[in-house]
């Protein structure tokens, strides 16, 4: 079995990750993320994930590489990759399939991407290269990347903006002062976090925050998605909640882009 030492090896120039990328030695995959109140819709929420497939393989312990893209500061590398890649799948079903609706895509943004200036530039030029509608792909954030680097987050949220792409920010658990803050850096989409959501069943008192914390963002006219939902029948609780979306492996598990329909 490689050891993360001689994974690092691999990849510690851009140069040698680039090339692994031409290789195909990652993939794509995606869980599904579904509306609460009406599940009859005419298209596909997909929140996108990267696997690399000596992972997959189990020839490797998970989560070995990205610490190692991270430390070497090639995430953003890895974040260009896949906004092609994604454009690229799409481009190719709706051409073989004219009438396909194309999916939102949700598309996690690492660190180093979101400081990353160029990124937006990027974004714009395969959505003019593949004529795909900006709305098709969101942009993830976490919540600690828009307190621990706000100039950066202002500058990446107005331009993946300009260009017609929805903001999502993920693990969302703070105070109505903290959503008013996204709302006004122009997130659309709060993502609130698992580790209450998990717990509604159990506690009341989870319960009464996922209720809080709900009520904030949708007072603030953005749109909620609960996290790691871990049992189907959690859907009925979000439903009187008033929850907009949901996903986690109560609802499906992660699966590779290449099987969605």
């Amino acid at each position: 079995m490689p050891k993360p030492d001689d994974i690092e090896a691999r990849f510690k120039t851009a140069g040698h990750f680039t090339e692994a990328l031409k290789q195909g030695q990652f993939t794509l995959f995606c869980q599904p993320i579904v509306p609460v109140a009406s599940p009859a819709i005419d298209y596909k929420y997909l929140e996108i994930f990267v696997r690399f497939l000596e992972e997959e393989d189990k020839l490797i312990p998970p989560g070995t590489f990205f610490p190692i893209l991270q430390a070497h500061h090639l995430t953003p590398l890895l974040d260009r990759w896949v906004v092609r890649e994604v454009l690229r799948w799409a481009t190719a079903k709706q051409g073989s399939q004219p009438d396909w609706h194309i999916p939102r895509f949700n598309i996690n943004l690492a660190d180093d991407t979101v400081c990353d200036k160029d990124f937006p530039a990027h974004v714009r030029d395969q959505l003019t290269a593949t004529k795909i509608p900006p709305n098709r792909l969101w942009f993830e954030m976490t919540a600690a990347q828009m307190a621990e680097f706000p100039e950066a987050v202002k500058h990446t949220i107005t331009n993946l903006k300009a260009l017609g792409c929805p903001i999502a920010v993920s693990d969302f658990s703070g105070a109505e002062t903290v959503a008013k803050g996204y709302k006004d850096a122009g997130v659309q989409l709060v993502k609130l976090t698992g580790s209450v959501v998990r717990n509604i069943h159990k506690s009341q008192d989870a319960l009464s925050k996922l209720e809080k914390l709900n009520a904030c963002c949708q007072k603030l006219a953005m749109l909620t998605i609960a996290e790691s939902v871990e049992h189907a029948e959690t859907l009925s609780v979000l439903r009187k909640i008033g929850v907009s979306f949901a996903q986690g492996f109560g609802i499906a598990l992660p699966m590779s882009l290449s099987q969605i329909s």
